[in-house]
């Protein structure tokens, strides 16, 4: 990887499809032609729903339910788009992420791959009820029981995807932190 980004342990639904061997690398126009409708909308979504939570932490106590209220619209929009992106996960190239983060992710699959094959990905980011449309490069295979544990770098991934996965890497990081300090807390 020529950047480095941290990942995480967490568990994402992926869609991995591979692509036969020596296909080329789709150039960020053919990724935005392929990209489905449901991800672009997301992505959408989630930038706007960024700069409305900015404006909404600058509103004083007195606009509180009025804050509730955006935030509660917020949700409803997140929970139908939950629902449309679920109809774009395809069961039977589901996998589920070991780690992941800006970088790449790691999955164990029954798939043979090998390194450097490319990958089409679908990611699903639940919490943040957004879906990444793009290609993945496999960067190391090792065998684990009957399956493969992969690791792939994102080969060709949007800009404003790739800030997405950081900034959902960046929250479920502190839902983490705050668990494992409740976790302590609870302890002593």
């Amino acid at each position: 990887m020529s950047e480095e980004y941290f990942s995480i342990q967490h568990r994402l639904a992926v869609n991995l499809i591979p692509l036969p061997e020596g296909s080329p690398l789709p150039d960020l126009d053919q990724l935005e032609a392929e990209l489905p409708e449901p991800f672009r909308l997301s992505n959408s979504i989630a930038h706007l729903e960024m700069g409305n939570h900015r404006a909404l932490r600058n509103l004083g106590d007195e606009l509180q339910p009025l804050v509730e209220i955006i935030n509660q619209q917020s949700q409803k929009i997140n929970v139908l788009l939950g629902f449309v992106l679920s109809l774009q996960d395809e069961p039977h190239h589901r996998h589920h992420t070991e780690r992941f983060g800006a970088g790449g992710l790691t999955l164990c699959t029954d798939l043979s791959l090998i390194p450097q094959q490319l990958v089409q990905l679908k990611i699903f980011l639940q919490e943040e009820a957004a879906a990444i449309f793009c290609y993945g490069r496999v960067t190391q295979v090792s065998p684990v029981g009957e399956q493969q544990r992969i690791q792939l770098e994102f080969a060709r991934i949007r800009d404003e995807d790739r800030e997405l996965l950081i900034r959902a890497s960046l929250h479920v990081q502190s839902k983490q932190l705050k668990l494992r300090a409740q976790q302590r807390a609870n302890s002593l």
